[in-house]
């Protein structure tokens, strides 16, 4: 029968088909969704989008507001000689990314596997403070509006792998980046000039367990510092491709 010389054909036929189908609908994910789990836990909500530009590349745009949590610990200023307190830090971040995945199927799949990459960090954030201290004679109080900007750049490390075509999992798990910060503060209290000699020394404490040079601050209720500062970025990202 002549069927029969067509049947290896057909049999490789059917083979070929949904091996193609899952390469085309794969190919049609070029972008996801990402929640940073990690950043919940300090009241920030921290989405990442990703956008495939070939096997190897992509670009993403990260954005984060965040609601409370207590000021950095570089700004903590907490020993025995003065405590702050806050309501909770109120900001946002933006944080431009590109990266390279090192894994390559030639298959037109998804990037997964380990990467390496370089992304950009704009914050600011804002909150009322309250500090207690020991002007020399007496414990008060002043209450301080704080505001801080940050630009920086870093260096992004990571893993990231798909389970059930459409779901990602992004382990982020090294970005250390180096970030020009301006601090502003308005200090409302008539102990203003007994408190900055005392913030500016807590502060270059920490600057200088980084390796950092000191910062002068102008005795002035008004109060305004630029220093360089080095900062890390972490996290856990669960997403969804479409």
């Amino acid at each position: 029968m002549y069927w029969k010389s067509f049947l290896p054909l057909i049999i490789a036929l059917s083979v070929s088909i949904p091996v193609h189908s899952q390469v085309k609908a794969d190919t049609l994910y070029k972008n996801s969704i990402k929640l940073n789990t990690v950043a919940l836990a300090v009241n920030n909500v921290s989405l990442l989008y990703e956008r495939k530009l070939n096997p190897h590349w992509s670009v993403l745009m990260g954005a984060g507001y965040r609601w409370g949590g207590d000021i950095p610990k570089v700004f903590g200023l907490g020993d025995v000689i003065i405590n702050s307190s806050t309501k909770g830090l109120r900001g946002f971040s933006v944080t431009p990314e590109v990266r390279y995945y090192f894994n390559y199927c030639g298959c037109g799949g998804p990037q997964t596997g380990f990467y390496a990459g370089a992304y950009g960090r704009f914050t600011k954030f804002n909150g009322d403070l309250t500090f207690n201290f020991w002007n020399g004679s007496e414990y008060v109080d002043a209450g301080v509006f704080g505001n801080l900007r940050e630009f920086g750049i870093g260096i992004q490390l990571g893993y990231q792998f798909v389970f059930k075509k459409r779901f990602v999992v992004d382990l982020m798990f090294a970005g250390p980046r180096t970030s020009q910060n301006k601090l502003k503060m308005k200090i409302e209290s008539r102990h203003a000039e007994d408190l900055i000699p005392i913030i500016e020394e807590e502060i270059n404490k920490r600057l200088e367990w980084l390796g950092r040079d000191p910062i002068s601050i102008d005795p002035n209720p008004e109060m305004e510092v630029n220093f360089n500062f080095t900062n890390f970025r972490y996290g856990l990202g669960f997403g969804y491709r479409f």
